[in-house]
């Protein structure tokens, strides 16, 4: 009888812990709120807001959700426009569409092609290097999407009102950098400083981009 009692003390004692293990964990974390505009004050969506620590203090593992997306095909557009995954993650394409497409990547951190039927879906493609690779369709020249990779522990791309918002960051000091396809040649990604605590945060970015570029039509 002692020794069932032990034995339900301990579990449950195990149990206590774990769960104030995590009510401490989701009590030091805070929400960034992340809002990017161009340099007209206009809402920029498809930016990547990217966390990282500051140099020299530990990484978190990086989020699982950032280990795999999916581009699809529909109306001989990609979509996402914008997709981040993490060094090391994958990216499959599926054709949604009734037509053939032929993808392809010519950017240094990772080259392929291929041609895929309707209905098709790729295998997943690695990205072993961090950075960012343009996806055309040789067919159609009008399809263009982006991937970005990116080492940061936490990275998203912002909607439509231009805003990401980032939930479960630790306490601690980290680096907020933005990314976004049509980012000025030669200019740096802008990086701002956070000092977290248990509190949300509110981070405003504004890009100096390049106008949309303008659709054209497939002519097929």
């Amino acid at each position: 009888m002692r020794r069932i009692r032990r034995s339900r003390l301990r579990a449950n004692a195990g149990w206590l812990a774990g769960l104030l293990l995590t009510h401490l964990s989701s009590a030091s974390a805070a929400t960034i709120t992340a809002t990017v505009t161009d340099d007209h004050g206009r809402p920029l969506p498809d930016a990547v807001v990217m966390i990282a620590p500051e140099a020299g203090t530990p990484t978190p593992p990086p989020n699982s959700r950032m280990s795999a997306a999916t581009i699809d095909q529909k109306d001989e557009t990609f979509v996402p426009f914008v997709v981040a995954i993490h060094t090391g993650g994958t990216v499959s394409f599926r054709n949604s569409d009734q037509i053939r497409h032929h993808v392809y990547s010519f950017a240094p951190i990772r080259q392929f092609e291929m041609v895929q039927a309707p209905g098709e879906t790729s295998p997943p493609i690695r990205f072993d290097h961090p950075g960012s690779a343009a996806i055309g369709c040789n067919i159609h020249d009008q399809m263009i999407a982006y991937i970005y990779v990116t080492d940061a522990p936490w990275a998203l791309t912002t909607d439509t009102a231009g805003r990401a918002v980032i939930a479960d960051v630790p306490a601690g000091r980290y680096v907020a950098t933005v990314w976004h396809p049509r980012l000025r040649p030669s200019t740096e990604p802008p990086a701002t400083h956070l000092v977290l605590a248990n509190e949300n945060s509110n981070l405003a970015v504004t890009l100096p981009v390049l106008p949309p570029r303008r659709a054209r039509s497939s002519g097929y």
